[in-house]
């Protein structure tokens, strides 16, 4: 069920109402287990099936399927199947006295607990397996709800992870009811479970409170104060093995069409993208390279030519002794010169990022197994991009500057206008699915994310949607613009109610020239806060166990 409501090959874009639903059979699985043995296994059996069924064009990772999509699967059940020690934690205690007061006393808070419960720990669930390291925030329930935009505009307070509990309580509620329904005819007082209403109730007001929310914040009017034209590339193919003259032959020529449409319609353009991985050597020593390459126009002359800002996905010398080298967002000044680079931070585990990589007999196998990367050393510094913008800022309000120790009898000169830019954040890939990155990038002073990807690999329709799904989270959270610009697809703009605005077909060798709108910051909840549901959900369900580990052990006064 969950691998059916996230995006997959037969519902592009996932089925919420499905998601709504999915995790009732597995509340039901860990409430009839009888041994922590058992719900270590269901979970494990849930995670790892949901993982291959949803995730199954990890396969396609070039000659590195046993690591992508095996080592994957299994890392992921044995991380649900831990918190199945949590999850089983209330079956656990409860005894066969408070069991029989339960079906005899429709009040019990007991009921209720059981459903709430499983709601906190499946968020903290899927926030664990989201963060960090081995973090991978797919498969989650919170991809199931892209059409409910009307539930998913919680996220700028919650992040995903209130989607996630959200849909975790329903489904429980939904499980809960099955089984007093089941028992009902042998205890007659379950009938009236008043408990059992009053949680249904709380799931349902929840639902309705975070709907009107969804519907205000949706349509809620926001101020847009610049306009960045842009002409995204998608040159429909793995460079891998497309190979890096064809790749930035066909980019060049998508990127002087749509130039040359802006320009017909009377606009200029302020930068053109290219997507993750198109250049092949590496930035600085690579300048004098690309002076000359291609041959018959090499790419700083093409940039030039256009007079357009350039940023592509290469790679970046970080040590060369050490072997560091950092997958980056190259950004080319107007006139094809090579002006610095954002390296990516949040890595693929085993793929980009591989332990031991400083070793020489790591490297060794790494290039006989794969061929074609070392493997990548993680960004450590949040770079900004800014980017001049021919269309006057929109923003003509009023502006008053005041400055600490002003001399009030001092005339004042006129304040600040809007500046003539846009700064942009440019996260690579899995970058825009890691909540750290992309916070750190909004609050050093982003305006709108620009993304860069390279989905192509994974040959299939539902990849490149989830990961757009994923990522798309980041509009709302911050309430900004995020576009893609991608090898093979989503290549997309969404507005920071996740609006789709603008978008090209999957597979396709097209590229779009599209306005990107640039909104005025607004620090939401999420912002300032981050994550802080699940670690309160965590810190919560700590707690309790200390106290009933300690009222068994009768310690407690």
């Amino acid at each position: 069920m969950m691998a059916l409501a996230i995006p997959n090959e037969v519902l592009i874009f996932g089925s919420p109402e499905i998601g709504l639903i999915a995790t009732f059979p597995l509340y039901i699985a860990i409430a009839k287990s009888k041994t922590y043995k058992e719900a270590f296994l269901l979970c494990f059996i849930q995670a790892t099936t949901t993982h291959v069924l949803s995730s199954f064009w990890l396969g396609n990772f070039q000659g590195y399927a046993e690591f992508t999509l095996g080592a994957s699967a299994v890392g992921t059940g044995f991380v649900q199947a831990f918190m199945s020690l949590f999850f089983y934690f209330p079956t656990l205690y409860t005894k066969n006295k408070e069991k029989l007061t339960e079906r005899a006393d429709p009040s019990s808070n007991s009921i209720a607990f059981r459903m709430v419960w499983f709601a906190a720990i499946y968020t903290v669930w899927e926030w664990v397996k989201s963060t960090g390291f081995l973090g991978y925030p797919w498969g989650t329930l919170s991809m199931t709800a892209f059409r409910w935009s009307f539930i998913t505009q919680i996220a700028d307070i919650t992040g995903p992870y209130g989607i996630t509990f959200m849909f975790a309580f329903f489904s429980a509620v939904m499980g809960e009811g099955a089984m007093l329904l089941s028992k009902a005819a042998e205890f007659p007082a379950l009938k009236k479970s008043g408990s059992y209403m009053n949680a249904a109730r709380a799931c349902l007001a929840l639902l309705a409170v975070s709907s009107i929310y969804g519907i205000y914040e949706y349509n809620k009017p926001r101020v847009q104060t610049k306009t960045l034209n842009a002409v995204l590339v998608q040159q429909n193919g793995d460079p891998w093995f497309k190979g890096e003259k064809l790749s930035i032959e066909i980019s060049k020529r998508l990127s002087e069409e749509k130039i040359d449409e802006l320009r017909k319609a009377g606009k200029s353009c302020d930068l053109v993208v290219w997507s993750e991985a198109i250049l092949k050597k590496r930035f600085p020593s690579a300048k004098s390279y690309y002076e000359n390459f291609p041959e018959d126009e090499s790419l700083s002359a093409f940039i030039n030519r256009m007079d357009v800002p350039f940023i592509i996905g290469g790679p970046v010398t970080i040590d060369q002794e050490k072997h560091r080298y950092g997958n980056s967002a190259l950004l080319f000044d107007r006139n094809g010169k090579y002006s610095g680079s954002y390296q990516k931070m949040h890595l693929v585990p085993f793929a980009e990022l591989i332990p031991g990589v400083g070793n020489e007999k790591v490297r060794k196998i790494m290039k006989e197994r794969i061929g074609f990367s070392y493997g990548w050393y993680p960004g450590k510094v949040v770079t900004l991009f800014e980017i001049p913008i021919s269309t006057p800022p929109k923003d003509n309000r009023s502006q008053k500057l005041i400055t600490i120790g002003d001399d009030l009898d001092k005339p004042k000169e006129n304040p600040p206008r809007p500046k003539k830019s846009v700064t942009i954040a440019t996260p690579i890939c899995f970058d825009d699915t890691a909540a750290e990155v992309c916070r750190a990038m909004f609050l050093s002073g982003s305006e709108a994310f620009v993304n860069v990807t390279n989905d192509a690999w994974s040959k299939t329709e539902s990849a490149e949607i989830q990961h757009a799904v994923v990522a798309h989270y980041n509009a709302i959270e911050y309430r900004t613009t995020l576009a893609r610009a991608t090898n093979a697809g989503y290549t997309v703009v969404i507005g920071p109610n996740g609006k789709v605005l603008d978008s090209l077909p999957l597979f396709t060798e097209c590229a779009l020239s599209t306005e990107i709108p640039i909104f005025e910051r607004e620090i939401t909840i999420y912002a300032m806060f981050g994550n802080w549901l699940p670690i309160s959900l965590s810190i919560a369900a700590a707690l309790y166990i200390l106290y009933r580990f300690f009222k068994e052990k009768n310690i407690l006064i």
